[in-house]
């Protein structure tokens, strides 16, 4: 891979990184609250849970890592599970002594009053009004007895809960009422009585908190910490969402409607006397002006003799801007020719970023270079190149026409050094391309410092000197991108041979390594074309089936190949080679493929090693390793047991499905194993 590759492989690599950090350092906080507690927290009419309460907890994780698992239970409940540490906090709740003994509290979140209301038509004004009526109380409302201090003389209606409180208010049985602030706009809004009533001064004032088991104070200290990052007035909007009153249009409103529209038509008529008057004085200036046209008919005769003096003027002028649009449209060419030149450079630009070891297709590149020069000359009939093989004696031609490509390899040699005798090449083209008329065609050598690598050629109708001058810059650029194809594809094969040495090294140290390696990578890599998976994945999986017990060297020979079942320190001693192959291959520059070898011990239920990943969190190319692996595995003899036939390891993949293995991969594993039995290699047995 080239140095450039390899830049973009680590970028990469810190990019997911970060991703993962970021997943792994984000908090699950489990919230429960009262199931009913009206603005605050309850179901709409689809059962989602919606409420003032549910909107802070969304505004606090956009500034912070907590996500919140929301529970609805009853209230006492709920108090005991955060007492008892099986949540980890509260809904909005006041602040007692006793609470103080048992809970962590935020900051203040909502400021609550407990108010009478009173219908505005009573002209109720202090609490000594009172007597006259019947309060509706919610039973268990504390703020009732606060109340009785306010005026023992009240009388009081209980009823079991909220929404049949209201209900008696909406049907006029209750014309006075005890309720939290909030609570009762949220009903009166909802229940369109919020313009006919109006509240007396408040019976208590509280804060509400959200409150944390004693166990958490990181939690109280985080969620506090999120609450000073939210915006100047979120709480208050998130408020107005679900305790805004709708406009009211009240009658005094419509009366001076009606006298505006009134006032307007009143206007209007008298406009239509006005416009009337103005008719008669229009006519009377009319006449006026009959008079003083036919004096400017005069002075119009004179400014026409005038005019035709202008025209004259004008044709000179038209044909001074014919001289000039001619001119313009030729430069208008000569841009449009350099933009098109420039953009044909951009897009062999573009094909730089192809030059890896791995999507290196010569004819492929060849093709795609000769289209982008093709068709930026829209007069060529064709273009082609002509190259020097690596193979002695031979040599490549490509030719990109109106028809089909042709790609065609020659078993000759031609100086292209010496560029005298054009005759053979023409020869050599008309034999590819099966052309006869070859007049017009142009040479062009491909070389860079020393080395010519052969020569461009196309068939053209005549070429501007600007043309000329891109044909050349064309040919050199050409040339670097072929020394620059050859020094990556050395590059390429001298790794390929280097991950060979290290296999056949860890062959000699383990005997059980022989043949393995070289059956995950072909398992491996067969499975992932049968996914679908891209080139690019199909190659990593097949050079990290080949070395991802690399790092078995670390561990003492006699281990390796012992005739029997491992203690457990043997076992644990083995059990560090995932880590030694992810080092090996890493400081290699194989980041990629060293990332994919530390997890290949990995379970899917986070049982595996080294590092105890579970489900999603493992790799992808990983996941179809360790599939891999462990059916060469079931399938090998050793010592210590017999190896499983096909049917047998078929059953213990699916038997593992969910706990080892992926389900979806172990899945469509099983599916390739039954499509593909031929694929099968019984090591130790028979094929």
């Amino acid at each position: 891979m080239s140095m450039s590759g390899g830049r973009l492989v680590r970028k990469l690599t810190t990019l997911f990184c970060l991703l993962l950090v970021t997943i792994c350092l984000s908090q699950q906080v489990k919230f429960v609250s009262g199931d009913f507690y009206p603005p605050f927290i309850y179901r709409n009419e689809r059962g989602e849970v919606v409420g003032i309460s549910i909107e802070i907890l969304k505004a606090i994780e956009k500034v912070s890592e907590l996500r919140f698992d929301v529970e609805l239970l009853p209230f006492s409940e709920a108090l005991r599970f955060v007492e008892s540490g099986q949540a980890d906090m509260i809904n909005l709740i006041f602040k007692t002594p006793e609470r103080e003994r048992v809970f962590l509290f935020s900051k203040p979140i909502l400021r609550i009053q407990s108010l009478v209301w009173v219908r505005k038509d009573l002209k109720v004004k202090d609490f000594k009004d009172l007597t006259a009526f019947v309060v509706g109380v919610v039973e268990g409302d504390a703020s009732e007895a606060l109340l009785r201090v306010k005026n023992a003389s009240i009388m009081f209606k209980r009823f079991s809960d909220l929404d049949q409180l209201v209900q008696a208010v909406e049907r006029g049985e209750i014309d006075v009422f005890l309720m939290e602030d909030l609570t009762a706009s949220y009903y009166l809004i909802k229940h369109d009585l919020y313009h006919l009533f109006e509240s007396l001064p408040p019976i208590s004032v509280e804060w509400a908190y959200f409150a944390f088991t004693k166990s958490k104070p990181q939690l109280a200290e985080q969620f506090n910490a999120a609450l000073d990052r939210l915006p100047r007035g979120e709480i208050d909007r998130i408020i107005n969402l679900f305790v805004k009153p709708k406009f009211f249009f009240p009658i005094w409103l419509r009366w001076l409607i009606l006298s505006g529209s009134l006032a307007t038509f009143l206007f209007f008529v008298v406009l239509l006397l006005i416009n009337k008057r103005l008719a008669r004085l229009v006519e009377q200036r009319t006449e006026e002006l009959k008079k003083k046209n036919e004096e400017l008919q005069a002075s119009y005769e004179e400014l026409d003799a005038m005019n035709q003096e202008l025209r004259a003027n004008n044709e000179e002028l038209e044909a001074m801007n014919q001289e000039l649009e001619n001119l313009n449209k030729k430069l208008e060419e000569k841009t449009e020719q350099a933009e098109r030149f420039q953009m044909a450079f951009q897009d062999v630009l573009d094909l730089t970023n192809k030059l890896t070891y791995e999507t290196l297709q010569e004819k492929e590149f060849l093709l795609q270079i000769l289209t982008v020069f093709k068709s930026y000359l829209p007069k060529q009939n064709f273009a082609g190149v002509i190259l020097r093989s690596s193979q002695p004696g031979r040599m490549l031609t490509c030719i990109a026409s109106d028809g089909q490509p042709i790609v065609q390899r020659i078993n000759m040699s031609y100086d292209f050094g010496s560029m005298q005798n054009h005759g053979e090449l023409l020869k050599i083209v008309g034999e590819v391309c099966g052309e006869k008329d070859l007049t017009g065609i142009e040479f062009v050598p491909i070389h860079s410092q020393e080395v010519t690598h052969g020569v461009l050629f196309y068939k053209t109708e005549a070429l501007s000197a600007v043309e000329r001058q891109y044909i050349d810059k064309f040919s050199n650029f050409l040339a670097t991108l072929l020394s620059l194809r050859s020094y990556v594809r050395e590059q390429g094969l001298f790794q390929r041979r280097l991950l060979s040495v290290v296999v056949k090294a860890l062959e000699y140290y383990d005997y059980y390594t022989r043949g393995h390696s070289e059956n995950v990578a072909r398992y491996a890599t067969l499975f992932a074309e049968k996914l679908g998976l891209d080139r690019n994945t199909i190659r990593r999986l097949f050079w990290v089936g080949m070395v991802h017990d690399v790092g078995k060297i670390f561990v003492p020979q006699h281990i390796l190949n012992k005739n029997g079942f491992l203690s457990p320190e043997e076992y644990e001693l083995v059990k560090i080679h995932p880590l030694k192959s992810f080092e090996l291959l890493n400081e290699a520059g194989l980041e990629d493929i060293a990332r994919i070898a530390r997890h290949h011990h990995e379970r899917y239920d986070g049982k595996g090693y080294p590092d105890g990943l579970s489900g999603e969190n493992i790799p992808f190319e990983s996941r179809i390793l360790s599939i891999a692996d462990a059916f060469d595995a079931m399938t090998t003899d050793r010592p210590y047991k017999k190896s499983m036939t096909l049917q047998e390891a078929i059953v213990e993949i699916e038997r593992h499905s969910g706990t080892q293995f992926d389900p979806y991969l172990a899945r469509k594993f099983v599916e390739f194993l039954k499509e593909s039995p031929e694929i099968f290699v019984k090591r130790g047995g028979s094929q």
